[in-house]
Parts: C-alpha cells; sequence; structure tokens
C-alpha cells in the first residue's frame, strides 16, 4: 500500500494526494455480528461501495440469514482507505488496519428477503 487514495493492480498511484476525497458514495463494511473484521493475510479489511453490495453479500455471506452493514467515514479513515482493483478489475474500498468506533457512521441491519437475496432497499447509497 502507498500513500494515495486510488492503487491499480501493478500499485501505481493515479495522482490522488492524501487527503483528497472526492465524492465517493458511501462504504460498507458488511459483518454477521456487527463487530468489525480485522485485517486478513492481505493486510486489509474488505468493503464496498453500495452497488457492490448485494454481490459481496451473496458470495460472501451465503450462510447468514442476516448481516450488519456498517456504513464508513471515509475522513476518519484517512490514508487507511485505498481503492484498489479486485472483482472483474472494479474498485473496491479496503481498510489497511484496524477499523475503530470512530470510524464508523452508521449501522444498519439487512434480512434476507423472500427471494433469498438481502433487501437492501433501506441502505443509501
Amino acid at each position: 500500500m502507498s500513500g494515495g487514495l486510488y492503487e491499480t493492480d501493478a500499485g501505481a498511484n493515479d495522482g490522488a494526494c492524501e487527503g483528497d476525497h472526492p465524492e465517493l458514495g458511501a462504504i460498507w463494511h458488511a459483518t454477521p455480528d456487527g463487530v468489525p473484521a480485522e485485517p486478513g493475510e492481505e493486510g486489509f479489511v474488505h468493503a464496498s461501495f453500495r452497488s457492490q453490495l448485494a454481490e459481496t453479500l451473496a458470495l460472501h455471506y451465503g450462510h447468514c440469514v442476516g448481516v450488519v452493514l456498517l456504513r464508513l467515514d471515509p475522513d476518519a479513515l484517512g490514508t487507511r482507505l485505498v481503492l484498489e482493483a479486485s472483482r472483474g478489475g472494479q474498485l473496491f474500498p479496503h481498510i489497511y488496519g484496524t477499523i475503530t468506533a470512530t470510524d464508523i457512521a452508521e449501522s444498519l441491519p439487512a434480512q434476507r428477503g423472500g427471494d433469498g437475496a438481502f433487501d437492501l432497499g433501506a441502505i443509501p447509497a
């Protein structure tokens, strides 16, 4: 990880400076119990933008009846927040370090709907 906000597969910074926070949209971290995950073997905690949540939940939380979605504050995350190419080349928010209580702006439950998918209707973009 470099100090920049944006990374590519090659790790090159796109020119964003530390402290720059363009309109990213909401950043969500899914957890089965409301407790943020610790960084994994890759060294970061996975998160998603709203548009990526349904696929993320289907791929990684198929065993859960419900999850708790934590909306993270990009300003509080600071340089720990890095956007990196992942699934299908999409940029995903990765948090390098522990997510603390001050990083969490909101906590919302999401339950499975009648179709088996998580109901994300109340989750803002």
